[in-house]
């Protein structure tokens, strides 16, 4: 004897209708989780709306340390103007500028002219070669404000080197020339504090179906740094494109990034020096001197990799690595709060 089948049909339905509500109440479940795990700042800015959409977010507010090394070349922006100041410096504007004695009256014999004890003179800047090298260390605060833009501050502590190489072959003295088969050897060392602002956007794009999404990153930043061992200011402007992809690693995410950066740097470089022990020794005492010099080079490549980790991937450890036109590393650990 056949069976009917409008018990089955109604058990099957009322199965289906089952999981769909538990379906559904895991969705609810989720989004009322969110709503109620809502950051204590209340960023990012639509951020509900990029979660709903499936998208990851980043705890919005992070506190980091920063550590870069680098080594720079620089050129001369304008002629390298020193003054040098006792020692022999009297006779090399003497010789340079030829001074005349004033003629006496009548038949008297003229008298010298005393020599100064400086000459001022400057080295054209093709004449002038740089090398610098910086160590850092920076305190950064960011935040989320949008779920797609970063903006951070930073403060930090710069020591560094500059070594200067200048070719007397051709020394400008008011508007004689002198030549002297010597080279000017400056090493100045200094510190430095600086503050700095930044923005960061990030997207993230699906270029083939099943493939892990392409990340994009561009970043804008300023700082300012103040020397306290020469009178000197330091201006450097940084712009960087990153592109990648984030994997799942143990105990958190990996993100590996490649791409271009842009670094200029400008320093205004002025103080005073002794030449004792040099090999201008006994030439002058000391010399004052005064340049403008920014990066020979502004273009580089980068590989960087970040390491979120935790239970709420609350950590994060970055390593990048420059290269191509000056070598550069940076290092940091950060915490999101």
């Amino acid at each position: 004897m056949k069976q009917p089948l409008l018990p089955v049909c109604t058990l099957i339905m009322g199965l289906f209708s089952t999981l769909a509500h538990s379906q559904n109440s895991d969705v609810l479940a989720q989004v009322e989780r969110e709503k109620n795990n809502a950051h204590w700042s209340g960023l990012p800015v639509f951020g509900d709306k990029a979660r709903e959409l499936g998208y990851d977010l980043p705890i919005p507010v992070g506190f980091g340390i920063y550590m870069n090394t680098q080594e720079v070349e620089y050129i001369a922006e304008n002629d390298f103007n020193i003054v040098a100041n006792g020692g022999e410096s009297g006779k090399i504007c003497s010789i340079a500028s030829k001074l005349p004695n004033q003629a006496a009256e009548g038949n008297r014999r003229p008298k010298p002219e005393p020599l100064p004890d400086h000459c001022a003179m400057s080295i054209p800047a093709e004449n002038v070669g740089i090398t610098g090298k910086d160590d850092s260390i920076q305190l950064r605060l960011d935040a989320w404000v949008f779920p797609f833009m970063n903006v951070y501050g930073l403060a930090g502590y710069t020591r560094g080197t500059k070594d200067i190489e200048a070719d007397l072959s051709t020394l400008n003295i008011g508007d004689k020339q002198l030549s002297l088969d010597k080279t000017l050897p400056l090493y100045l060392e200094y510190e430095a504090y600086n503050l700095g602002i930044g923005t960061v956007l990030a997207g993230q794009f699906e270029v083939i179906d099943g493939m892990r999404p392409i990340i994009v990153t561009a970043v804008g930043a300023m700082t300012n740094s103040w020397t306290t061992t020469t009178d000197s200011t330091i201006r450097t402007s940084i712009g960087a494109l990153r592109v990648g992809q984030r994997f799942d690693v143990p105990y958190g995410k990996l993100t590996v990034l490649g791409g271009y950066t842009y670094q200029m740097i400008k320093q205004n470089v002025s103080g005073s020096i002794s030449l004792k022990d040099t090999p201008l020794d006994g030439l002058a005492d000391t010399i004052d001197f005064d340049v403008d010099l920014k990066s020979k080079e502004s273009s580089n490549m980068a590989v960087s990799a970040v390491y979120d980790f935790g239970d709420n991937k609350e950590w994060t450890l970055f390593a990048e690595y420059g290269f191509m036109n000056w070598n550069q590393f940076t290092f940091s650990l950060g915490r999101r709060f």
